[in-house]
């Protein structure tokens, strides 16, 4: 499968320039380096650890742009973080891909995913079903997985739900992690639910990346399950004392978007003072703490 386009064709880096950029990128203790590439996806490097988030990397129709690099491109990556099994977040073309491409990548998934990862050929010893609100240290960071509030059904009305599932466990996780100093919180798919500020404020997140989408009874009616909204994400990241706010899963689909200008006028106005970054598509950025 031919790479995609390069950056005479695009206006930001893409294929092996973007990935030479993030091998060449180092950064000193309390900072880490971003590069959002779509949906909840994010390249994250921290010293000489590369993380990924929720790639979602096979072309489709119902893209609004194409994936700005190829899974088999994918060769140096340590780390690849999915937060639930929808395939715009656990995408098995990329997943596929990225395991063999970088052979010592490791697949961090909820526990209800883990069977859906072994029968894409992944081999066990490289799998870790996230343990929720445990501390698990893997390598150079330290993660521990949080709930979120999601759903697979939308009739006759959406559940949200961030319980464990009877039989197969945690099904919509979101991760905070520690790298390089800095602490990260990729929520994944969520609402906001009882009880999330008072689990997630005492973390201490310097980074929170938070899906401003939203949902209505008109989408869900076509079977799409949102998310907070953009005055929701600003309230929670606002109320967990999040030091940046990072808006995603906005651009991806023509028919589920989202407004990062409106979350910016929201914040500013409502919270004076609170950071927050609109990440430029596959363009770095960097987090001093």
């Amino acid at each position: 499968m031919p790479g995609p386009s390069t950056t005479a064709d695009v206006p930001w880096l893409s294929g092996q320039d973007l990935l030479d950029e993030i091998a060449h990128t180092r950064t000193q203790p309390g900072s880490l380096a971003f590069w959002h590439i779509g949906q909840s996806g994010f390249f994250v490097k921290g010293g000489d650890t590369t993380m990924l988030f929720d790639p979602y990397l096979k072309s489709s129709d119902r893209r609004t742009f194409e994936p700005p690099v190829s899974p088999a491109q994918i060769t140096a990556v340590d780390y690849v973080l999915c937060t639930h099994a929808h395939g715009d977040h656990l995408d098995e073309f990329a997943v596929e891909g990225i395991a063999r491409a970088a052979p010592g990548a490791r697949f961090v998934v909820p526990p209800a995913a883990v069977q859906q990862m072994a029968e894409l050929g992944i081999a066990p010893e490289r799998i870790l079903a996230a343990a929720v609100d445990e501390e698990t240290t893997l390598g150079p960071l330290t993660m521990r997985a949080v709930p979120a509030a999601h759903g697979d059904q939308s009739t006759p009305v959406a559940e949200y739900v961030w319980e464990p599932h009877p039989e197969r466990g945690y099904r919509f996780l979101g991760f905070v992690v520690d790298l390089n100093g800095v602490r990260v919180y990729h929520a994944g798919d969520t609402t906001i639910f009882p009880g999330m500020v008072d689990r997630l404020k005492p973390l201490g997140i310097d980074v929170a990346l938070l899906p401003i989408n939203g949902r209505d009874w008109f989408r869900e009616q076509r079977g799409v399950i949102g998310n907070m909204d953009y005055r929701e994400a600003a309230d929670l990241g606002h109320a967990i004392g999040a030091d940046i706010i990072v808006p995603m899963h906005y651009d991806m689909f023509a028919g589920n978007p989202g407004s990062p200008g409106l979350f910016v006028d929201y914040c500013a106005a409502t919270y004076p003072g609170q950071g927050f970054h609109i990440p430029i598509r596959a363009k770095r950025w960097l987090h001093l703490k």
